[in-house]
Formats: structure tokens, C-alpha cells, sequence
């Protein structure tokens, strides 16, 4: 026994003496005890050592500094008292007023005692337990990740106390008996035990922080999340959580992540007895997976399918947003100069009113191929497709298409000339059509050919805190083809609005279904500037003008030889003060039949920024107008930011509150109190909503996030209550 043998020493070769000498230091080799002090007596009758004055014991676990130990042989027992201080070998330090020290020091018992975690977490108990086997027992615990003293009897803002608390280093496992969260000395929750991994540990299987919450539908709720680890295999685990409402039922959740060489795999799995839309009670069932691999030849594979039995409970209870759910098979492989893909998709619409209009693509394949030749100024482009579509709003349509593009590029000067030619064969079958399309042609063939020419010419304007680029582009274009407009259902650019992009395009409704024989003048100017004073501006007005041909199948009303005048403007004056401006103008009376205003900016600390958007109802399919303003402030200061905004719906010459939310978030790297605690607030208010599922709210949340242990979100009803009252008031 290590340290008996140095006390032996000591009682064979110091018999009843006393010493007073500095630094004493007594050591076997790098395996033993090292033992110093200031002061050692010896009384060999009894077999007992007494040392005092900077006593230090270290062996290869710990190290113990004391005013004062003493040793019985007889009992193997040492007892140190004064300021005790236990260093451990994985750096947590602990303090007490008396410590008892057994089996050859392996084997420990403080009264009371207050510890430094490795983490900088702190930990007390009224007496500390350690044995042989390393295992440790807090009784009367006390554990906070927050900046205390408990030894001063500091009161941290949160805190677990436990009856005990057992940290096992073999299993690397803290365990809890009967613990109780308090916030500000409140208790917010009790558990008859609860276990989770310690400092050292990466992942543990085991439970994780429950989230506990309360709102108008579901009443008082609670999530509990089991999280699997295996420990002989990191490339995979899995969460199982269970979704406790107190009114409205309950769900259960399985999320497994897997990793294999070139592969990751993520599955959620969800089922329950929830409330639902379509009854109370209701039996539900989704599932979504997520597949990414890397196969040979630099071909990637994305995987995703998306499942749910009922309609939109998903989205009901917050598990997933999506409005349609689309699951899909993608091959993509991209080099220099070509892009191949290959797609097979489902859509399940969560509407009852589309379910005709759940497409299936089953496959498309394409392969894109183009090149620049620099030296002599060409460009060309290949593109090739197949695809089979089904229930496509009861279209069911097999394509097939070739497209070649040829480019040149001649420059004089300033002046640039920008050519283009191309050709495309189209093939359709069209297997199924809705009963509203009366046409039985099933077999569709047709080849078109374009040309376009345009010039442009930069006109620069540079001085020493200006400079300024007006660029005017002229384009004239045709396309020729046979006119299949009434046997091809347009499913590809139905919803066409012309813009800045496709203004200057060959076929400017991009896809392939509705492409007419018509020539075009196409112009429009742009106008560059940056000034020192004034900031950055960007400014583009254009329009198109049918020279011949046909305009058909698109739902805009405006369908005369001119087109509606484009309007874009950016300017970025300074940090303070940024502008945007997109809109349609009818060249008849110059009003806008779409616009999308931004205005934000930043004012000594305080951000802002507001967003008009309106467009005429005879622009779109539906014929409904639309028209909306979203406002925004927050502020920023030291590690927190403030955050509003008010979204209307101005349609009808109406002023309907949309939403409205206040924030207060803490943005700085640690945490807020203490560094261990931080505290949201949210308020949120939505008005109706078409969305059958999603109803009306009027709530507060407060979340809590502790360190080490998580997040705790609470919505209190008084405050929700109140808060309604008086904005209804």
C-alpha cells in the first residue's frame, strides 16, 4: 500500500519527533505518493501522523491541499481538515471543511462540500461520498451551470436539486433521485429520476430535457425525447419522442440518422391519435426520408419522400410547414461543359380541393451541352429531354424535345452586336385530358426555329466622385414554328409575367409548351451610377413590341402588340436609407397592374423597413386582386435586439391586420443571466387565414435556455388573455 509505505518510513525513521522544516518532500517513484508540509509529527505508540501547513498529497488521481491531516495506520484513515481543496484528474475541484480519506486515499467522504466542474459548472452537497471504484454520491445536491459561490450561499438564477446525485465514471452517467428544477427559487418541474451522460461524453443514450408549454388548443403539453446512441457504431442513431397534449391527443415521433461512406439517411416516422380536421380522435400516420449519396462517374443522388394519411395535421401541430408534399428521385451529374439529370417525382397536395392536380413525373431525363469558344466569340447550347407527366391537373403528357442554340458576339468599340440562332423538335402524346379540354388530338409533333439580333452600346460617364454607364439595347426576334396552341396544353408557362430576365429572350415564355410564330422589337436602357455623395443606383425601363404573329394562351389581359412597360429601380444611398422598386405598367393608361416596393434601412442602431406589394386582379388566373403592406423595426443594443412588425391586408380598399409580432432576443455569444440562462419573449398574433388547419392565434411565449441542459418553453394564459384584451380594445 502506497501511502502506508510512506507513513511506515516515517514512523521507523522519525519515532515520536516533530519537524518544522519547509517543503519536506518525500516521494517512491512516479507511480507513488508524493507527500509535502510544513510541519510533521510522528507518534509511533499509536501509528498515527499528524502533518499541518501546506499539506499536499498527490498520487496519480488527485491532488489534496489541507491546513491539516492526520493519519491512523491502524484505522487506514486520514482526515484533513481547514480549507480542503480536491483537485481531480479530469479537473473538477471541489472545497470542504473536513474531508476523511480511506483506502489508501482512494476512497473519499466530505462534510459539506462545494465543487468547480470542468465545464465551470458548480456543484454542492451536504457530504460527498467517493469509493474505490471511482463512483461519487452528491447527497442533498445541488447542480447549476450558472457564475456562483455556494459556498457564500449565493442564490444562482436556476438550479437541480436532487436528493442525490450519483456520478458513475465507468457508464460516464450522472444520476438524479427525485430532482426539481427552480427558477428564481420557484420550481418549474419535478421527475422521480432522470440520468444523463457527464462532461466526458460525446453521445449517450439516454432521456433528453423534456419541453413542457401550454397553449389555447392543446391546453397543457409535454415532449419527451429519448435519444439512442449505439455504442459500438457512431455512423448512426435515432430520437424517439412522445407528444403528450393535454386536450387534443397524442403523437409519437422516430428520427433516425444513418452515415455510410458516400451516404447519409435521415427518416422521420410519425404516429398518433391526434385531433384533426377531419375528426376528433383521428388515427394519424406520416413519414418523411432524406437520402444524399455520391455515386461513380461524379453522378450525385438526392432522395426524398414525403407521406402523411391526414390531410394537414402535420402542419397543424407543428411538425412540418409544407403546403404539398413532393417526393422525388434526382441523378445530376455536372462537368465543364454539360449538366445531366435524371427525375422521377410524386405530389400530394394536403388541400382537399386539388387532388386533381397531384402530378406525377415519371422519369425525366435531360442532358444540357454547351461550350465558349472566346478566340472567334461563339456559344452553344444543347439540350435535350424526355419526360412523362400524369395528373397534371388531368393532363397526361409524355414530351420529348431537342433544342440547339448557336451564339456570336461582335464587338466594336462600345458597340456590341449579339446574335442568335436556334432550332427544337417537340413530340407529345397526350394520354389524358380534363373534360373542360375537348380536343382529342393525342399525337403532337412540331419544329420551330428562331433568330434574334440585338446591338447595345455603353455610354460611360466618370469623373473623380462619379461615374455613370447608360447602356440602350434594341433587339429585333422571330420565331417561326406550327401553330399548336390549341392541341398543347400549356403547363409550363401559363402564369407568364415578362420581366427584366426574359425581356431579351428568343422564346420569351421560356418553356417548351407554348411557342408561337410572332416577331418582336424588344428595347430597353439601363443606367448604372455610383456616386460618393449619393450611393449606388440602378435603373431599367423597357418594354416589347409584336411586330406579327399570335400571343396566345397566357392569362394576361393586357394581349396587345405592346407589351407592359418594365420598370426596375435599386438604390442603395447609405446604411440609413435603401430603396427597391419592381412594376408592370399598362401602356394604355400607364397604371400598375403589379408592383413590389421595398424601403429599408438603418438609423443609429434602429433597423426598418416596409413592403408594398399589389397586383391588379385581371393580371393573374385567379381574378382576385391582391395587395399587401409588411412593416418592421428593431433595435439593436450590447447583446440584445428588439424586434415588431404589422402585416396588412390592404385588398378592397380594406385595412385587415394580417399578424403582428414583438420579439426580444438575446444575441450575444454566451448566455444571458449569469451565463447560464437566457429568456425570450414573443408575442404573437395572426388574424384568419385560408389555411383550414392553421387558426387564428393570439399568444405570448417565454422560452427559457439553460446551459447544459436546454430549452424550456412556456406560454402563460393570463398574460396571453390580457394581452388579447387590450389590443382588441
Amino acid at each position: 500500500m502506497k501511502i502506508l509505505s510512506i507513513l511506515f518510513i516515517l514512523i521507523i525513521i522519525f519515532p515520536d519527533k516533530s519537524f518544522s522544516e519547509t517543503n519536506k518532500n518525500l516521494s517512491l517513484d512516479a507511480n507513488e505518493v508524493e507527500f509535502t508540509s510544513d510541519n510533521i509529527k510522528v507518534d509511533e505508540q499509536n501509528k498515527i501522523v499528524a502533518a499541518s501547513g501546506n499539506v499536499v498529497i498527490k498520487n496519480n488521481n488527485r491532488e489534496i491541499i489541507a491546513d491539516k491531516v492526520v493519519y491512523d495506520q491502524n484505522l487506514d484513515k486520514a482526515i484533513a481538515t481547514g480549507k480542503v481543496i480536491l483537485t481531480e484528474k479530469d479537473g473538477s475541484i471541489y472545497e470542504s471543511d473536513e474531508v476523511v480519506l480511506t483506502n489508501e486515499f482512494k476512497s473519499v467522504v466530505a462534510i459539506p462540500l462545494f465543487g468547480k466542474l470542468k465545464d465551470q459548472s458548480s456543484v454542492s452537497a451536504k457530504n460527498f461520498k467517493k469509493n474505490d471504484n471511482g463512483k461519487s454520491f452528491f447527497n442533498e445536491g445541488i447542480y447549476t451551470a450558472c457564475e456562483c459561490d455556494f459556498k457564500k450561499q449565493e442564490t444562482p438564477i436556476w438550479r437541480l436539486e436532487s436528493k442525490q446525485i450519483e456520478h458513475d465514471p465507468k457508464t460516464q452517467t450522472i444520476y438524479l433521485k427525485h430532482p426539481v428544477m427552480k427558477i428564481f427559487s420557484l420550481p418549474v418541474y419535478y421527475l422521480p429520476y432522470l440520468s444523463f451522460p457527464d462532461w466526458t461524453v460525446k453521445r449517450r443514450s439516454g432521456f433528453l430535457t423534456p419541453t413542457y408549454g401550454y397553449s389555447d388548443r392543446n391546453r397543457f403539453y409535454i415532449k419527451v425525447p429519448y435519444y439512442y446512441a449505439p455504442k459500438n457504431d457512431p455512423t448512426w442513431d435515432m430520437t424517439f419522442t412522445t407528444h403528450q397534449n393535454g386536450k387534443t391527443g397524442h403523437a409519437d415521433q422516430l428520427n433516425i440518422r444513418k452515415e455510410y461512406e458516400n451516404t447519409s439517411l435521415e427518416t422521420n416516422i410519425y404516429k398518433g391519435n391526434l385531433d384533426t380536421n377531419k375528426s376528433n380522435g383521428d388515427n394519424v400516420f406520416a413519414v418523411n426520408l432524406k437520402a444524399l449519396t455520391s455515386l461513380k462517374n461524379n453522378w450525385d443522388m438526392t432522395i426524398e419522400g414525403k407521406y402523411a394519411d391526414q390531410e394537414t395535421f402535420m402542419r397543424r401541430y407543428g411538425f412540418d410547414g409544407d403546403t404539398s408534399y413532393k417526393s422525388y428521385i434526382e441523378l445530376k451529374k455536372i462537368n465543364n461543359n454539360s449538366i445531366s439529370n435524371i427525375e422521377i417525382y410524386n405530389i400530394q397536395n394536403l388541400d382537399e380541393t386539388s387532388s386533381k392536380n397531384e402530378p406525377v413525373l415519371a422519369p425525366s431525363v435531360s442532358h444540357h451541352i454547351f461550350n465558349t469558344d472566346k478566340k472567334h466569340g461563339y456559344n452553344y447550347d444543347i439540350k435535350l429531354n424526355a419526360h412523362s407527366i400524369y395528373n397534371d391537373e388531368s393532363y397526361d403528357i409524355k414530351r420529348w424535345f431537342g433544342f440547339g442554340n448557336i451564339n456570336k458576339k461582335l464587338y466594336f468599340e462600345n458597340l456590341l452586336l449579339d446574335a442568335d440562332a436556334n432550332i427544337g423538335l417537340d413530340l407529345y402524346s397526350i394520354q389524358g385530358r380534363p373534360s373542360s379540354d375537348t380536343n382529342d388530338n393525342r399525337y403532337i409533333d412540331r419544329i420551330s426555329s428562331g433568330f434574334s439580333v440585338a446591338a447595345s452600346n455603353q455610354f460611360d460617364f466618370i469623373s473623380e466622385t462619379s461615374s455613370f454607364i447608360i447602356e440602350p439595347k434594341i433587339q429585333l426576334s422571330s420565331l417561326f414554328t406550327t401553330d399548336r396552341t390549341d392541341e398543347v396544353p400549356n403547363r409550363d408557362s401559363s402564369e407568364f409575367i415578362l420581366d427584366q430576365a426574359n425581356l431579351f429572350l428568343n422564346n420569351q415564355y421560356q418553356g417548351r409548351d407554348n411557342i408561337q410564330s410572332n416577331d418582336r422589337l424588344n428595347y430597353g436602357i439601363t443606367v448604372l451610377g455610383m456616386n460618393e455623395t449619393f450611393g449606388d443606383f440602378n435603373f431599367f425601363v423597357g418594354q416589347s413590341q409584336k411586330l406579327s404573329g399570335t400571343q396566345k394562351n397566357i392569362s394576361i389581359a393586357n394581349k396587345d402588340r405592346q407589351s407592359h412597360l418594365i420598370n426596375s429601380m435599386s438604390w442603395n444611398i447609405n446604411e440609413m436609407y435603401n430603396f427597391s422598386w419592381f412594376s408592370l405598367y399598362n401602356h394604355h393608361d400607364l397604371k400598375s397592374d403589379t408592383s413590389d416596393f421595398q424601403f429599408n434601412g438603418s438609423i443609429n442602431g434602429w433597423s426598418y423597413s416596409a413592403n408594398h406589394r399589389s397586383v391588379n386582379k385581371a393580371f393573374v388566373s385567379d381574378n382576385n386582386d391582391r395587395e399587401e403592406l409588411a412593416l418592421g423595426l428593431s433595435k439593436s443594443f450590447a447583446n440584445w435586439k428588439t424586434s415588431y412588425s404589422r402585416t396588412y391586408d390592404l385588398k378592397n380598399d380594406t385595412e385587415e391586420l394580417i399578424s403582428e409580432t414583438l420579439g426580444l432576443e438575446y444575441t450575444g455569444a454566451g448566455y444571458m443571466f449569469d451565463n447560464c440562462l437566457t429568456v425570450l419573449f414573443e408575442y404573437k398574433s395572426t388574424g384568419g387565414t385560408a389555411d383550414r388547419d392553421i387558426l387564428p392565434e393570439d399568444s405570448v411565449y417565454i422560452t427559457f435556455s439553460f446551459r447544459n441542459l436546454g430549452d424550456f418553453k412556456y406560454q402563460p394564459t393570463a398574460i396571453t388573455k390580457a394581452l388579447g384584451k387590450s389590443i382588441s380594445n
